[in-house]
């Protein structure tokens, strides 16, 4: 599949001052995004500012809080234009799984003995435990869905076979964080709200990846975090007003009752607002040099939702035409196995995050020999804890994970197939030399 030549990532990479880092005269590879992207300029510039022009609390009379009002107010727009949601149905946090929860005591005070939470196997945990612990405090059950371990995609027949008339929630994500997989989401809302249930979408790791639209998912909640799509560490929330008005939240007497303000009780950190800001702005230039759009980048117009639209659409299709490039190299090893979708014909139904295994080697060993080189990924588990154990890799160590973002580059992939080649070459030349002399 051809490369999207009309996607400048040279002009992308610019922008990131990061990616300029090198070890031992070659540039470093970035390729741990799946656990925390890097950040643009304007993101840089953003938390600059504001510590060292506005810093302040909220709610003052004075300049200094007035205009981070402003700003705090800003940056939940931002982010509801990022999402299709409404300024108000935002707020901030400290990560997802914070958020999470957070927000599952509060819908945990609205349930009774009996009723029903679905959770997957095929999500992160911080898309699970929180709901097993609510099950545990309210007297709940919990139905499980199973992973279809051919291709690591949900057994969507089971997981409507789990929704029933006592089900209150469906937790799932929108991407496994894993091996990449995208659910159905749309499909799986439909389900729970025919029997009056909500859905709780986990997007944190679809977020850098696809476009989101919460009212074409017909989500009720969803959570992602900023600091996997280029932004400051922090996570971000959106619920449907009339769910979030009705919630009863914990939070301080005095605090205001009104959204997003009942969600956000205590300080939140607006220096990471101020940088969520800024990677906006750049995913609107990134909307216009790349995906074609018109206006400002910024500018607080009708446009800046088509402007983030546009950005994630260019996003998507430049990872999408790199995809089969990174699983092909990759599948071509020898004692190399893929966990997730290969077939080239299904990348539409993947984000550009590949977990493997390497016979003989034991992943952190895989992982540490790559960032020896200068090339970044993850090895474990990534708390995808019931996927793993469902692949029966719990006690080998997990997988290695190697995650695409919209900065990397075909040459990229490239060295890093050639690295865990020459991984994969050397011990099986250990081992053919070693029964060799046995013989």
């Amino acid at each position: 599949m051809p490369i999207a030549t009309a996607f400048d990532v040279d002009a992308i990479r610019r922008r990131f001052p990061s990616l300029s880092r090198a070890l031992a005269g070659r540039a470093i590879v970035y390729l741990d995004g799946p656990g925390g992207t890097q950040v643009p300029d304007a993101c840089l510039d953003g938390i600059r500012d504001y510590l060292t022009t506005h810093n302040t609390n909220t709610h003052g009379a004075f300049p200094t809080s007035r205009e981070s009002d402003a700003l705090i107010a800003e940056a939940h727009a931002a982010a509801a234009d990022f999402l299709g949601g409404a300024a108000d149905e935002v707020a901030f946090g400290a990560n997802a799984t914070t958020i999470t929860f957070a927000v599952s005591r509060a819908i945990g005070r609205t349930l009774q003995p009996g009723d029903e939470i679905v959770v997957t196997r095929l999500d992160h945990d911080c898309n699970v435990a929180p709901w097993l612990a609510l099950a545990q405090d309210r007297g709940a059950t919990i139905r499980w869905v199973d992973v279809r371990l051919d291709d690591c995609t949900l057994d969507l027949d089971g997981l409507e076979r789990a929704i029933g008339p006592r089900t209150r929630l469906v937790a799932v994500g929108l991407a496994s964080n894993a091996v990449g997989t995208i659910n159905p989401v749309r499909r799986i809302a439909d389900a729970a709200h025919a029997v009056g249930a909500r859905i709780w979408v986990d997007a944190v790791h679809a977020a850098p990846h696809i476009p989101i639209d919460v009212a074409a998912l017909d989500a009720d909640y969803l959570v992602c975090s900023p600091y996997k799509f280029f932004g400051p560490h922090m996570g971000l929330f959106w619920g449907r007003r009339e769910l979030l008005e009705a919630l009863p939240v914990y939070k301080v007497r005095p605090a205001d009752e009104t959204l997003p303000s009942r969600l956000e009780t205590g300080t939140q950190a607006h220096e990471a607002q101020a940088g969520l800001l800024g990677t906006f702005r750049y995913l609107e230039w990134v909307g216009v040099t790349q995906g074609g759009a018109t206006g400002e980048p910024g500018s607080a117009d009708g446009g800046r939702a088509a402007r983030l639209r546009a950005a994630m659409t260019a996003i998507r299709a430049y990872e999408r035409a790199l995809t089969p490039r990174l699983v092909d190299g990759l599948a071509a090893i020898p004692g190399l196995a893929i966990r997730g979708i290969t077939d080239p014909a299904r990348v539409d139904e993947r984000c550009p995050t590949v977990a493997f295994t390497l016979d003989g080697h034991h992943p952190r060993e895989v992982s540490q020999a790559l960032g020896d080189l200068g090339i970044c990924t993850w090895d474990g588990d990534y708390y995808a804890y019931e996927l793993i154990r469902a692949l029966g890799l719990a006690e080998s160590g997990g997988m290695v994970r190697v995650g695409l973002a919209h900065y990397n580059t075909a040459a990229e992939i490239d060295r890093l197939v050639e690295a865990v080649a020459a991984i994969a070459h050397r011990r099986h030349s250990h081992t053919a030399g070693a029964s060799l002399e046995e013989r």
